[in-house]
């Protein structure tokens, strides 16, 4: 990772840091029960760690990912809205696809999958579209686009049957425009939280290919275009080595 992303990176997640423990209000709920049989101590660092959790939502790792991609020397943007007009048999056609993942009447396959879309698409006009959000878009120096949705790690199933349709429709809005745009549309996962064992939700079951899941490094890594994730996990010791006893002072609020 060059010096220089490195040190926008860390001075992200430090501001982040730093403007909660500046806005920190202790947990005020009666929790009779877990009061019961934990301490005080105890307690009171569950609300913290849960804290400051939430606050890493998902609008941080964006800008960690845009950080990152522009330090590889690559175009992103975030909240990116990616425009186009699917006509009447390619909606078809995603539609089908849809429902016979969920019918298990297929398997995942995103390469059958885009070529199928491909093949159907029209030219259209470029179109606002109600799924035409993108959480990072990423352009790689050879002309690749990667459109991500970074979601949680443990979403329900609904969610994930959801998200499936919208990468299918995000290929379908920007062939539309381009035929020939070498596409990646994957969701990128901030981390496993099965590790060390491999990522294998039940909810991903017959929706998706293993091309359309980026989980934690291999996520980070794509974004930054090497292996940089043992520095990146680096970073987040270092500033919790520098705000150790910030952090322990919000215990005192």
């Amino acid at each position: 990772m060059k010096i220089e992303t490195r040190n926008k990176v860390k001075e992200l997640i430090k501001r982040v840091i730093l403007l909660k423990i500046e806005n920190y209000n202790a947990e005020t709920e009666y929790r009779p029960f877990f009061q019961a049989i934990f301490t005080k101590e105890q307690v009171l660092t569950h609300t913290i760690i849960h804290s400051f959790y939430t606050t890493f939502g998902i609008s941080i790792y964006e800008q960690l990912a845009k950080v990152l991609a522009e330090g590889a020397g690559y175009e992103a943007y975030t909240q990116y809205d990616l425009l186009g007009e699917i006509d009447n048999r390619t909606e078809a056609i995603i539609s089908k696809i849809d429902m016979e993942l969920r019918s298990n009447k297929r398997r995942p396959d995103m390469e059958l999958e885009f070529e199928e879309i491909k093949n159907s698409i029209q030219k259209g006009k470029l179109l606002q579209d109600p799924d035409k959000r993108v959480d990072i878009f990423i352009k790689k120096k050879d002309g690749t686009e990667a459109y991500f949705d970074i979601t949680s790690p443990k979403p329900n199933i609904k969610e994930f049957v959801a998200l499936k349709k919208k990468l299918l429709i995000w290929i379908g809005l920007r062939l539309s425009a381009d035929k020939n745009t070498r596409v990646i549309v994957a969701l990128g996962l901030p981390y496993n939280p099965y590790y060390p064992k491999p990522y294998k939700r039940w909810t991903t079951r017959n929706m998706y290919d293993s091309c359309q899941l980026m989980v934690g490094e291999d996520f980070w890594n794509f974004v930054a275009g090497e292996e940089i994730y043992d520095e990146f996990i680096e970073i987040f010791k270092e500033i919790g080595e520098e705000l150790r006893e910030e952090i322990k002072e919000i215990a005192k609020k």
